[in-house]
């Protein structure tokens, strides 16, 4: 199969953002991990991180605008899946679910 035989099966278009974010797990804000986000879409992020939630965490996602005049985006979500990130050791790939954002 060619790269233009593919029927792209999303809703909705990724967008690539690499953009510094911080998360904790659901219920325990005094912990919280970084990473980098990777690709957004309307019902989904990608991360990066060191940090290896597991399937079916909830996460609470603060991605800081880096502009005083716009407050941080922050997101609810479900871990769906975490993989080893295969191109930088020691970093995990984590999709989410978005369930709320603000």
């Amino acid at each position: 199969m060619s790269p233009n035989d593919y029927d792209e099966k999303r809703a909705y278009h990724r967008m690539k953002i690499d953009t510094p974010i911080t998360f904790s797990l659901s219920g325990d804000k005094e912990i919280t991990h970084r990473g980098i986000s990777k690709n957004l879409s309307a019902s989904g992020l990608l991360i990066q991180s060191d940090f290896s939630p597991a399937e079916h965490d909830r996460l609470e996602i603060v991605m800081d605008t880096g502009n005083d005049r716009f407050s941080p985006f922050i997101i609810q979500g479900k871990v769906l899946r975490v993989e080893a990130d295969t191109e930088m050791v020691g970093q995990y790939l984590i999709s989410i679910l978005i369930e709320k954002s603000q």
